[in-house]
């Protein structure tokens, strides 16, 4: 008889795919070297600001690359709809109207870098968001270390940003793959004992794969293949890859009791046919998680009835901040808020909130005391910023998949809310920053 597939994670970074923005510039073709822009100046802190000046914020997104830019509008509109609420309709903070330029990177980390130097440079961005691609945000890192910005992520996964790449300029409201990583350990613990992941082989999928392997093994887990610290007991796919034969048929003879996937993008769909088709859910636990309404819709019909984790689904969350962002949502695109909208929100909250606290002053001086330890509520509920290592803690969910053909796309059942005492990830910063508690 088969066994019952647990669906618990489905890491996904997300992406923008439609027009948001004050302004919304012509992006500059992808893959050239990024170099210091005509008229470069010396990089240096957001200077004073008058009452009234406009707040630029800069977003970067990825509303083009085949692999990512699927989940595009879900943060955009989340921003969006975030900046509303969070002024009351005014679209102004401290007595500044807040102007939105946006740029797509495609998920190309050259890309995200030039356009990240033109937002500052050009725009004149004071504060930046994004991006999609964990891949695409490490050079953004840079960049706001150089130009001194506070840049917040939202929504790369990838606990290597605030771990490895920790920058005290550089702040989250997206949640880690290591927090995900924490609810799969401790849900299949009981379930299984050897283990195979699979990941795409770039910065989120060796992240996510490190996380789950970390956090596997603590809980008594025994990988079976690629069993050491570099290859974290992960078969490792490109990203581009539609066929899965290969890799798949090194699932089967690892001879595990459970397989983790880890996917972002398109390929999720092939994946888990292939996966279906070769029989691994007839001998395998499959751990994966609940993913947006359309891939849901596209690809989860053999998963009916599993046992999954959820970043946010609108059904969700019970408070009045979800209430407003769904009704919201609804008027002004016809259709409830997705999996990472409510991320999309989170960061605009932060953003008001915090500027509003300072007066308008941007300056890292000025606004990295109040981001580390900040605490809001938004959609999910009650959001902080650990002030060690400037990672979000946040609640997640634990459901069980009932449907994927509601036309309202009410497909889960609430099992528990999982609260940030059950999910905070280790703190990763290096040692030699001495940020992490001992």
């Amino acid at each position: 008889m088969p066994r019952n597939v647990l669906l618990v994670m489905f890491l996904l970074l997300a992406g923008l795919s439609t027009t948001f923005c004050s302004s919304n510039p012509t992006p500059a073709p992808a893959g050239n070297p990024v170099t210091a822009l005509p008229g470069s100046t010396t990089p240096t802190s957001p200077p004073p600001v008058a009452a009234g000046e406009p707040l630029v914020i800069g977003l970067l997104t990825d509303q083009t690359s085949a692999t990512l830019g699927i989940y595009g509008p879900q943060q955009e509109r989340g921003f969006r709809l975030g900046l509303e609420y969070a002024t009351n309709g005014t679209m102004m903070v401290a007595d500044r109207p807040i102007e939105i330029v946006m740029y797509d990177n495609g998920s190309d980390p050259e890309q995200a870098a030039k356009d990240a130097q033109r937002l500052i440079e050009d725009d004149g961005a004071e504060i930046l968001i994004g991006t999609v691609s964990s891949s695409a945000t490490v050079p953004v890192i840079d960049l706001a270390a150089e130009y001194d910005r506070i840049l917040i992520i939202e929504p790369a996964a990838s606990p290597l940003l605030t771990g490895e790449y920790f920058h005290e300029n550089v702040f989250r409201t997206s949640r880690t793959s290591a927090q995900d990583a924490l609810v799969v350990a401790r849900t299949l613990s009981d379930m299984g004992s050897t283990f195979v992941q699979i990941a795409p082989d770039n910065t989120f999928g060796r992240g996510a794969a490190a996380g789950f392997y970390d956090a596997i093994r603590t809980e008594g887990g025994r990988f079976t293949v690629n069993d050491n610290d570099e290859d974290v007991g992960t078969i490792f796919i490109p990203l581009e890859s539609n066929d899965f034969l290969p890799y798949l048929t090194n699932v089967i003879d690892s001879a595990a009791d459970v397989l983790i996937v880890n996917w972002a993008g398109e390929g999720f769909v092939p994946l888990f046919r292939q996966v279906q088709e070769l029989g691994i859910f007839d001998t395998m636990i499959v751990s994966t998680g609940m993913a947006d309404n359309a891939t849901l819709q596209g690809g989860y019909e053999n998963a009916v009835g599993s046992i999954g984790q959820s970043v946010y689904h609108y059904t969700l969350p019970d408070n009045p901040i979800n209430d407003w962002l769904v009704q919201r949502h609804q008027e002004d695109y016809g259709t409830p808020p997705d999996l990472f909208t409510a991320g999309g929100m989170a960061a605009a909250i932060m953003v008001v909130q915090s500027v509003e606290s300072t007066g308008g002053d941007t300056s890292t001086a000025a606004l990295i005391p109040l981001l580390e330890g900040i605490a809001f509520h938004g959609p999910n509920g009650r959001y902080q910023v650990r002030a060690e290592d400037h990672v979000m803690l946040q609640p997640l969910y634990l459901v069980r998949l009932t449907n994927v053909t509601d036309d309202e796309y009410r497909f889960f059942e609430l099992i528990s809310v999982l609260q940030t005492d059950y999910t905070a990830p280790p703190c990763l910063v290096s040692p030699e920053l001495a940020r992490c508690a001992p």
